[in-house]
């Protein structure tokens, strides 16, 4: 049976939430929060827009008060926090900083300590050179040398150097004014001085935004290794899975917390739903009866006794706590007439902003039903490229022909720039909706979760998830059946970004997309379009796909440049040796071949395995056996779902040791045509 459990009561050195609780008037935030933060744990904090994630960070920060409960925290630990958005009007601090300081100058504000420990140090050098020196100020240079050694002193430049490079700032920027950096940019200069004072404990809210995906990839693997403890609140759902050891979800019954990933909280949640409701089918029927057997003998004096006992046994009987839903975004997109076979043509589209070649020969032929993600660093052209295909740009050049009845619909990243004024949610709507659809517009917003009162707010004070569904609601007005995706997911929660997947995965048009959201990706594209540098490359398959295939075309490059060495010097060599050498790579090759043939069989009989293991408990589920009750049932479904899972793992193993196989026989066979023929 999985529960969702308590973490371990906390050591010392852990950070303690205790049956926090919170209201705003009359609405109860969250109620019975409890949960431990550990050293080298990354705890998940998740729950619907509005639950009150931030809210919870800023009580443990000590911002704000709770209504009762506690956060207990070890002594002189010290707590790091990253806000969804610092640049506040009143951040007096931030906009010094921001008009005063180069980027150099801002992230090194971590070592304040460091440089007042080798600023003493450097004065005693100084007293010791002048023939200064005794005992004690002998012992405190050694102490501080030590201090100094211990606190990074010969590394934090090192350090440094390694964040900044790692969140994509160029190292030719590094003492650039702070001020000549776009906001996401700066955004991500307070995040590298955060992590550079090595906090006890990180409080991260959204740590995501404004990064690519490359700054998420670093930003995990530096996470992964992090001692101190993390509480992260994020929308994307594969940086949770890569990270969280724990999840603490806030839910409308309260809180809950699970020993595992998201994706493991997510099938836990299910499990523990579906005995739940076995559990209260079970005790509806006990209170049946009980009920049924007072009614029958309440007024039979020789039953009172038992009568009043069955009434005790009633009021003891406790509610069983049951999940309760909590709404959902639900929606498809509207039907429209198919497109021709070739939607979308670009070719050689070249642009710049003055002497800045943004991009540069892009081209590319989309067909009916493809699913293509546009990925690169920020600032690459994305939002460029996705400007230009929806008709925002026209200062390009190069060709695009759009193909027969493609009809397109665009969400721009921006799009809730176009949500100011003293419009109404309804108005926005209303404005842009053909007769045709007006009757329906009260049922569109309710689909995107704006009912009653909703409708009434002025679209200028939405939040930003808000702004969002808003954004979506606004595509279903007109049926199209190319779809245009400027980061559709920024600011939805992980319901609502599912919820969109899910109407992606059925939308039976073309599609186009620009996001950070990897598991979104993953699910999604069929084909890659990397921008870098300007030139773009196409590539065939998913993002984990791509993400394969490039490794693999960095590992070729990298063995053409050895080659290209070898070759140099073999022009100084005898013909023998580079067919010696002919010779040996021919050897390493057919050993590898003969590596991935045994692992190709390997995986072969995994999958066997996995599909027998699969057919059996199919069987079970579509006739359980005798006497089977509703948790052996569950198990069998959990059971199922960890045996597909390991099934496609396998099978995706099988099918890249199958192209890398095809390859090495390909570099063998050219081997062998090469100069080892011609070896005496």
């Amino acid at each position: 049976m999985v529960k969702f459990i308590s973490l371990r009561q906390a050591k010392n050195m852990s950070l303690q939430i205790n049956s926090l609780e919170k209201s705003f008037s009359v609405r109860t935030l969250f109620s019975d929060v409890t949960f431990a933060v550990n050293p080298g744990e990354c705890v998940a904090l998740v729950g619907s827009n509005g639950s009150g994630k931030t809210t919870l960070m800023k009580i443990i920060l000590g911002h704000e008060h709770p209504d009762s409960g506690s956060v207990t925290r070890p002594k002189d630990s010290r707590i790091g926090y990253l806000p969804q958005e610092i640049f506040l009007a009143d951040n007096r601090d931030w906009a010094t900083e921001k008009e005063t300081m180069t980027l150099w100058e801002l992230v090194t504000q971590a070592f304040e300590r460091l440089k007042d420990i080798r600023s003493r140090i450097e004065t005693i050098e100084a007293d010791m050179a002048s023939g200064k020196v005794s005992g004690a100020i002998q012992d405190e240079y050694e102490r501080l040398i030590a201090d100094y050694e211990k606190a990074g002193g010969y590394t934090w430049q090192a350090r440094t150097i390694r964040l900044l490079k790692g969140f994509g700032f160029p190292e030719a920027r590094f003492h650039d004014p702070l001020k000549t950096f776009s906001g996401g940019w700066q955004m991500r200069a307070y995040f590298v001085r955060l992590l550079l004072t090595e906090p006890d404990y990180l409080l991260l809210d959204e740590p995501t935004n404004y990064l690519d995906i490359s700054s998420i990839s670093f930003l995990e693997n530096y996470l992964a290794s992090y001692t101190g403890g993390i509480l992260v609140v994020s929308h994307d759902r594969y940086f949770l899975d890569e990270l969280a050891t724990s999840v603490v979800a806030i839910v409308p019954e309260g809180s809950r917390v699970f020993r595992g990933n998201y994706s493991g909280f997510l099938e836990a949640r299910e499990i523990w739903a579906v005995e739940a409701q076995a559990a209260q089918e079970r005790q509806d029927r006990e209170r049946k009866r009980v009920e049924k057997f007072i009614e029958r003998f309440r007024y039979k004096a020789s039953k009172a006794s038992q009568v009043q006992s069955r009434i005790k046994q009633l009021e003891k009987i406790e509610e069983v706590s049951q999940i309760r839903a909590l709404p959902k975004l639900s929606f498809s997109f509207p039907k429209c007439e198919s497109s021709g076979e070739i939607v979308l043509r670009g070719e050689n589209i070249t642009r710049a902003y003055g002497d800045h070649q943004v991009l540069k020969d892009v081209s590319f032929v989309l067909n009916r039903g493809d699913r293509l993600a546009i990925i690169g660093e920020n600032g690459a052209g994305k939002t460029t490229l996705m400007r230009i295909l929806a008709g925002e740009d026209a200062l390009w050049h190069g060709r695009l022909e759009t193909g027969y009845r493609a009809h397109f619909g665009y969400f721009a990243q921006d799009e809730e720039i176009s949500f100011e004024g003293d419009e109404t949610v309804k108005d926005r709507v209303m404005r842009e909706a053909p007769l045709d659809v007006v009757p329906e517009v009260r049922n569109l917003l309710g689909a995107f979760l704006f009912s009653g009162d909703d409708v009434e707010k002025k679209v200028r004070v939405l939040s930003g998830g808000e702004k969002s569904r808003l954004g979506l609601a606004r595509m279903m007005l007109r049926p199209c059946n190319l779809l245009l995706l400027d980061e559709p997911t920024n600011h939805l929660d992980i319901n609502s970004r599912e919820a969109l997947l899910n109407a992606l995965e059925d939308f039976p048009g073309t599609i186009i997309i620009v996001s950070h959201d990897r598991f979104f990706l993953d699910s999604l594209a069929n084909r890659i379009l990397a921008i870098e540098n300007g030139c773009s490359t196409l590539y065939e398959g998913n993002y984990s796909q791509y993400m394969w295939a490039r490794q693999r075309r960095e590992i070729s490059a990298e063995d053409a440049d050895v080659a290209a060495t070898a070759s140099a010097s073999v022009q100084v060599s005898d013909r023998k040796q580079l067919a010696r050498e002919n010779v040996k790579q021919q050897k390493q090759l057919n050993n590898r071949l003969q590596k991935i043939k045994r692992e190709i069989d390997e995986h072969e009989s995994k999958i066997e395995h996995f599909e027998r293991l699969l057919a059996e408990v199919e069987g079970q589920l579509a006739d359980p056996p005798h006497g089977w009750n509703a948790a052996e049932v569950a198990d069998a479904a959990r059971r199922h779902a960890e045996i597909n899972s390991s099934l496609d793992t396998a099978m995706a193993a099988w099918e890249n040791l199958n192209t890398e196989n095809e390859q090495v026989a390909s570099e063998l066979a050219r081997l062998k045509e090469g100069p080892a023929n011609g070896a005496e």
